[in-house]
């Protein structure tokens, strides 16, 4: 009986083999993510960084990342790094952009919208900006002011700014709300619509802003978004023959 017992098992176990390091770090990243530690929106070190973290190779590291993209948990944006994305998190604020996107698009609307969002999100970030954050938000500006006659780089520079402002307030929610309509706005964002002055317009507006929230002044912050987006608002509803079919290009 014995013997029969010991044959089972020598045909059924495997040899004992080390984890793979990339799956350690798989495992490491979820557990970080389940403890609160890491959350929607949060931005991964470098890869070089990361691999002194986890002392090992930058192959490991790759390989973690894409096991963890597969997943769903990671999303490496070109140009601006890797980022942690909990899409069982968005069903609703997803349900909520194709809504929008669904419904009228038409210019007053979608500044109705960012009329109820923006002044909001600018006063949380007065309240809750790290320092990490006043930094992404002035290296945005600079590179905006370097680019006002590059109406490409303009455009994304100013998608980018919003997008940092919305990281900034620390609300993952918030962040998926403004990365979702964001993406919604894109996709009618024409580069012939900019000008030298609106660029001008918005660089002036982020500026101040910006400075509202390195005060910590989250009543001025929300009010200077509230009055960013009526400038902008009226320069785009001027300058548009269509206004009620088309979306704002800011």
């Amino acid at each position: 009986m014995e013997k029969k017992s010991r044959d089972n098992l020598t045909g059924s176990l495997k040899a004992v083999t080390k984890i793979k390091f990339h799956e350690q770090i798989v495992e490491q990243v979820q557990a970080l993510i389940e403890k609160g530690g890491l959350k929607h929106g949060d931005q991964l070190p470098a890869e070089r960084e990361l691999a002194s973290i986890f002392k090992v190779s930058r192959h490991s590291v790759r390989e973690a990342i894409r096991v963890l993209e597969q997943k769903r948990i990671l999303k490496s944006r070109p140009g601006s790094g890797t980022f942690i994305i909990l899409e069982n998190e968005s069903s609703v604020v997803e349900s909520l952009a194709n809504a929008i996107l669904r419904e009228k698009n038409t210019l007053s609307e979608i500044f109705q919208f960012r009329d109820l969002l923006e002044p909001q999100i600018a006063g949380l970030a007065a309240r809750n900006a790290k320092t990490k954050d006043i930094l992404a938000l002035e290296d945005l500006l600079e590179k905006q002011q370097k680019e006002l006659d590059n109406t490409r780089a303009s455009k994304v520079l100013d998608e980018k700014f919003h997008l940092a402002l919305a990281r900034a307030t620390g609300n993952s929610v918030l962040l998926q709300v403004v990365e979702l309509f964001g993406n919604i706005l894109l996709k009618s964002r024409h580069e012939s619509s900019r000008s030298l002055h609106r660029n001008q317009l918005s660089v002036k507006g982020h500026k101040k802003i910006l400075n509202a929230i390195n005060d910590g002044d989250s009543k001025a912050a929300a009010n200077l978004m509230a009055g960013h987006l009526q400038v902008i608002r009226d320069l785009v509803i001027s300058s548009n023959p269509h206004k009620k079919d088309q979306e704002p290009s800011k």
